[in-house]
């Protein structure tokens, strides 16, 4: 072994490219193979992704190691040419190396991990892969639903979190505050459509409102913050001359679209059931007492009307 590690170490330059392109393949085969049989062994899903990740990190890291050993005799006398040709090579590839500086703040600083949902720019989503380029979102929102799945696969380099804003759904307090809009007619029980608000709302988070307070003291315990209320309220303007309540609650960041959907089919039950105290605000305008404008098509009489009218008073 020792004597073949010599051999090569006293190859030529054009010996030692040669060796470097072979082993190169040998190194990547190997690790290819392992990627794809070790995660195998693993049942959780997140785990066969981190062992995935695990095994490309070290086939990277064999080739280089692999390289710098094989032209250690070389090195020297070539790091001048080497540094002229790395500095020419960092003003070509400045996007790529800006997404690989990227790749490394997400991974120290912690931004988000695999399984977080996040929005960077107008893009929300699911975080499925992060690569040493480009992180992979599974899209939310856009024509759907805001936490719903859309179907398509983004694809962000890594660049963008050094540049803008990084808003992370998942981390910390795992809930978010939500609202709807409930409009009445003035004619309607203003004390009791706020009790029946209030009521459906604290029903419907029941089943959050412990573990979104225990969220939230998990929070307070890293970062210093305020000590908001997690309880629904309801709050009362006057639009247009209708009642408009605004129902605010915390909801599970994935769970929007479902809450809306169980408060609105309660309220609905709630308003049906009121024996008129409860009454929907229209936008639609009824006119009263205008008399109708007639056709014009139809308020001209035809020729035939016409001449039949003239025969008769002629007669």
């Amino acid at each position: 072994m020792n004597d073949l590690w010599r051999h090569a170490v006293s190859l030529s330059v054009l010996g030692k490219c040669i060796a470097a392109v072979v082993g190169i393949l040998l190194i990547h085969a190997t690790f290819r193979v392992l990627e794809q049989t070790l995660p195998q062994r693993f049942g959780r899903a997140d785990a066969r992704y981190k062992v995935r990740k695990f095994i490309v990190f070290s086939g990277y890291l064999s080739i280089l190691l692999f390289l710098a050993i094989l032209f250690e005799d070389r090195l020297g006398r070539l790091s001048f040419a080497l540094g002229v040709v790395g500095a020419g090579v960092a003003v070509a590839l400045q996007d790529v190396l800006a997404s690989i500086a990227g790749a490394f703040s997400i991974g120290f600083s912690k931004l988000y991990a695999v399984g977080d949902r996040i929005q960077i720019g107008d893009i929300r989503g699911d975080v499925i892969d992060i690569g040493l380029l480009r992180t992979t979102l599974m899209e939310t929102g856009n024509w759907v639903g805001r936490d719903l799945y859309n179907g398509r696969i983004v694809r962000i380099p890594n660049s963008v979190v050094l540049k803008g804003s990084v808003f992370n759904y998942s981390q910390g307090f795992q809930f978010v505050w939500d609202e709807i809009k409930v409009v009445f007619t003035t004619t309607s029980d203003c004390q009791f459509a706020r009790e029946m608000l209030l009521r459906v709302a604290k029903e419907a988070i029941g089943e959050y409102l412990v573990a979104a307070e225990s969220s939230w003291k998990a929070m307070s315990d890293i970062y210093e913050s305020a000590n908001p209320s997690l309880e629904p309220t309801v709050a009362l303007v006057v639009d247009a001359g209708n009642l408009e309540f605004a129902v605010s609650y915390t909801v599970d960041y994935r769970k929007p679209t479902a809450m809306k959907d169980q408060l609105f089919t309660k309220i609905v039950q709630e308003i049906a059931d009121s024996n008129g105290r409860l009454e929907w605000a229209s936008s639609s305008v009824t006119p009263m007492n205008r008399m109708a404008t007639p056709n014009p098509i139809e308020a001209r009489p035809s020729s035939l009307a016409q001449r039949a009218g003239y025969a008769a008073d002629s007669h």
